[in-house]
């Protein structure tokens, strides 16, 4: 089981670093089409729209990999072990 979890866990690094990656990439490429419009609007507008794309993916990215690393954690390791439940007690009334 801990081959599977590792294999999982490596898989899912080497995506990371490839979607964080092309984001980058992508980001520098927004920001040069910004910077080097010459004040055209069009040219400008599809810049930022770049940049805003590479962002919002990167976020995304770093939200798949949240969930993904939740997932694991509570499959591998869950919280509550069933065979240890305590079986519970009455309270005594007390008398005042």
């Amino acid at each position: 089981m801990e081959d599977l979890v590792q294999t999982i866990s490596n898989i899912v690094g080497i995506l990371l670093g490839l979607v964080g990656a092309v984001g980058v990439g992508f980001f520098i490429y927004g920001a040069y089409l910004y910077l080097t419009a010459s004040g055209a609007p069009h040219q400008m507008e599809r810049g930022k729209s770049a940049m805003m794309t590479a962002l919002a993916g990167i976020v995304l990215a770093m939200v798949a990999y949240g969930i993904v690393e939740l997932v694991m954690g509570a499959v591998v390791d869950p919280a509550v072990n069933v065979g240890n439940v305590p079986t519970p007690t009455t309270p005594t009334p007390t008398t005042q």
